[in-house]
């Protein structure tokens, strides 16, 4: 560890530094030392950076490129990161050039997504000549090879005893022979032929949530039985008991020789059923789902490489207890299993995210309630990106904020205090510096406002009152969900008179919540309300949009109803003489995120980057189309939404605004922009912003643009998502038969809509181009996306 660097004038004998304070001026000699050292720390700096270009791991971006040459590698373009480690690995891949391993490997230094290589030769069926017959291969007979009657064999007949092993089929690991396919590739597993490569990729990422607390649904009696249990412990695995698919972690091994990167159970895909059985041949639970206990919350952590969904059951009374787990279907709970709930049994449904207990006490306060109380989980999502509230690594705080300013900082844990946020935010009108609040843990936080001392009550509306800028954000790995009672309001503390506030610097900061309305909370209000401030931000949040799947008991399900995510009218939520005297225009930035409806008037900036709002329309959704954004107060048919600015955004409905600007938006209905004519920004006095759109996708369902460039039309211009519906895997996400101009036309000559940060078709093209370098002759690569 190294001492921190002396400045020159502290290297002096005392003498030299005691006269220097007597000189007139004093400190000449410390001020004539100090510009030499600033001198001499330029070229100390620069010779660091010197160094550091060296190595590829921490040279600056454009060195990259340089290094390539010098390895003879052709330069590609995308992702810094990906293409860093790219040319990190090179010599790595070229060492096994024409393996599996190394196509594995390149894959997944390209594009970050899971990999796994198949020679679809080897999965082809094939009659033996009756006068070449090799029944064995040269080698142990293949029934021989067999552990269990069920268990597949290549040319054999698929057996039907094993529904974990059915349940491969057409997977990226199905264990059966085919017949070959002539046909071109299409989506999904297909391309059974000789010369065929299938690389098959799992494109969805997927986030852990460490442990959140599952919402308990009831405590049933289990008919009695031989070995059954007597209680069944119902739970819903999503913290707002919506239906959550579950997904498996991506457990990878890149520097393994050969590298490790798509095993069968441990890809980022949504966990097979049948797999999670207990006692089957072909069941795999323990890669799949992991039961602990744990005398303190605080110290509990689902630990590195973790399977997919990790238990955490109190020790008391379940210390060194052994669970058999089971896959199946939980759409009538318990009720529909055969065999029946045993003891010590958990059944886990993982399409819907729900999970039932089976404890042999009939006294629930034994058994059943300490699971009620204790149990926590941490489950595995996927969605496209680090887009809405996910645990995922965040900046550093840093030293002053905002504006140089020094803040106080509070670290708060619902394991410590369950009312510890509604607690932080007490005295917000008295503070004298800008406060932030850091919650480490991944909770659900109630937020009632009545119950914070200095809230601020105007005729019954209750306002978060500030003196100063407020941050509220998640810690890193941390996903907490906050629960609202009233719908969130936020204005200056004063705004006339002797100690006034100045509105313009105070800020607001919301970062990496879960923000979502109490079963208390009013049905026709939105969670955000009021913004009289300078300046609001929504930084990786998910204000919940609703939408979600609900299971009434039919088929397909039904969906849940839209939730609005701000409501913000021209009067900012005050009165006269405040109104009168607030005169700014708040920007409202939400970057990264997952909103509802957004209604806001003409007084305001919003800005989305990297986003999705939500109003339910979809597609092929049914007229009239529902307002994503658009006015707050009148008829929002006629009155006009704010002035907006878009850097990657995909808005499930119509849109109406008084002018916008940006690049490479997803309109799925009607855009309709009041200010079409004039494309110029104007900084003088008042600040008169022009509307102009760049490589965006529109409807075509009678627009009002403003001017254009480069943008596409529907229906000429196929435009499909994966899934429409919030809560669901892919969610957003674009389907790879969307037009190559959707794929291919948004900014950086990337996909278009709140993904396209990701570069994705960057991502693809590099792989095919590295590919064809790597190929054996006479290999063809297929491409196949599994997510």
């Amino acid at each position: 560890m190294s001492s921190p660097r002396q400045p020159l004038f502290e290297r002096l004998p005392e003498i030299y530094r005691i006269r220097d304070t007597e000189q007139t001026p004093p400190g000449q000699l410390q001020a004539f030392l100090g510009v030499i050292e600033d001198a001499m720390a330029a070229l100390h700096a620069r010779t660091d950076v010197q160094y550091h270009d060296l190595f590829v791991e921490h040279c600056d971006d454009w060195v990259v490129a340089y290094i390539a040459d010098l390895l003879g590698t052709t330069r590609l373009s995308g992702d810094p990161w990906t293409l860093r480690a790219d040319v990190a690995r090179t010599v790595f891949h070229r060492r096994r050039k024409g393996t599996l391993g190394a196509v594995e490997s390149q894959v997944f230094t390209l594009s970050g997504w899971a990999a796994h290589a198949v020679e679809m030769r080897e999965r082809l069926a094939w009659n033996q000549h009756l006068n070449h017959q090799r029944p064995d291969a040269g080698g142990t007979p293949p029934l021989k090879l067999r552990t269990d009657m069920r268990s597949a064999v290549r040319g054999g007949t698929a057996s039907l005893r094993d529904p974990a092993l059915l349940s491969l089929v057409n997977g990226a690991f199905d264990p059966f022979a085919r017949v070959v396919d002539v046909k071109p590739p299409t989506l999904g597993m297909s391309g059974w032929n000789l010369p065929n490569l299938a690389v098959l990729l799992w494109r969805l990422e997927d986030f852990q949530v460490p442990l959140s607390r599952p919402v308990f649904r009831l405590t049933a009696p289990v008919p009695p039985s031989p070995g059954s249990a007597a209680l069944a412990v119902r739970f819903d695995v999503h913290a707002e008991g919506e239906p959550w698919p579950l997904f498996n972690t991506h457990r990878f091994h890149a520097d393994d020789d050969p590298p490790r990167l798509g095993s069968e159970d441990e890809v980022p895909g949504p966990m097979p059923t049948a797999r999670l059985t207990d006692g089957t041949p072909a069941g795999r639970s323990a890669q799949y789902v992991s039961v602990q206990t744990y005398s303190d919350p605080r110290n509990a952590h689902p630990g590195p490489d973790a399977v997919g969904l990790v238990l955490h059951l109190p020790a008391t009374p379940f210390l060194g207890q052994a669970w058999q787990v089971r896959g199946a279907n939980l759409c009538a709970w318990e009720s529909g299993l055969a065999p029946p709930l045993r003891a010590w049994e958990v059944v886990i449904d993982p399409e819907r995210g729900r999970l039932v207990f089976g404890v042999p006490d009939a006294n629930p306060a034994t058994q059943a309630t300490p699971l009620q109380d204790g149990l926590l989980v941490s489950a595995t999502h996927a969605l496209a990106g680090p887009t809405g509230a996910q645990p995922v690594k965040r900046s550093a705080l840093p030293a002053t904020w905002p504006a140089e300013q020094t803040y106080e900082l509070k670290t708060i844990n619902w394991f410590d205090d369950p009312l510890t946020l509604q607690k932080a935010l007490d005295g917000l009108p008295a503070r004298t510096r800008p406060l932030v609040i850091e919650i480490t843990d991944s909770q659900t936080h109630v937020l009632d406002l009545n119950a914070i001392n200095g809230i601020g009550n105007d005729a019954g509306v209750l306002s978060l009152r500030l003196a100063h800028s407020l941050w509220i954000r998640s810690a890193p790995g941390q996903r907490p969900v906050v629960r609202l009672r009233q719908p969130l309001r936020v204005r200056p503390t004063q705004i006339t008179g002797p100690g006034a506030i100045n509105a313009e610097q105070l800020e607001v900061t919301l970062e990496g919540l879960y923000l979502t309305g109490d079963a208390a909370f009013p049905a026709t209000d939105a969670l955000v309300m009021q913004a009289a401030l300078g300046q609001l931000n929504v930084l990786g949040c998910t204000l919940d949009p609703g939408g979600g799947l609900v299971l009434d008991g039919s088929v397909t399900g039904t969906r849940a109803p839209i939730c609005r995510a701000m409501r913000l009218g021209n009067d900012y939520g005050l009165v006269s003489p405040d109104l009168d005297a607030f005169d700014q225009v708040p920007a409202l930035t939400i970057k990264r995120s997952i909103t509802g409806p957004l209604a806001i008037d003409t007084g305001y900036l919003l800005t989305l980057s990297d986003s999705i709002v939500d109003a339910g329309s979809g597609i092929a959704a049914a007229t009239p189309f529902a307002l994503a954004i658009g006015a707050a107060t009148g008829n929002p048919d006629l009155e006009w939404g704010p002035d907006l600015v878009i850097q990657g955004v995909t808005i499930f409905g119509r849109t109406r605004v008084q002018t916008a600007r940006g690049e490479s938006g997803l309109f799925v209905h009607r855009l309709e922009v009041h200010d079409n004519q004039d494309s110029h920004t104007v900084e003088i006095g008042l600040p008169q912003r022009g509307s102009c759109l760049k490589f965006c996708w529109f409807s075509g369902e009678h627009d009002r643009l403003p001017q254009h460039f480069a943008c596409v039309f529907g229906p000429r211009a196929r435009l499909r998502f994966t899934s429409e519906w919030f809560g669901q895997p892919g969610y957003a996400q674009l389907r790879p038969d969307c037009d190559r101009r959707v794929r291919e036309g948004g900014s950086h000559d990337d996909e278009m809509g709140a993904f396209g940060y990701l570069l994705n078709t960057h991502k693809w093209k590099n792989i095919g181009i590295r590919l064809r370098e790597f190929m054996p002759v006479g290999v063809r690569p297929v491409l196949i996306p599994i997510t």
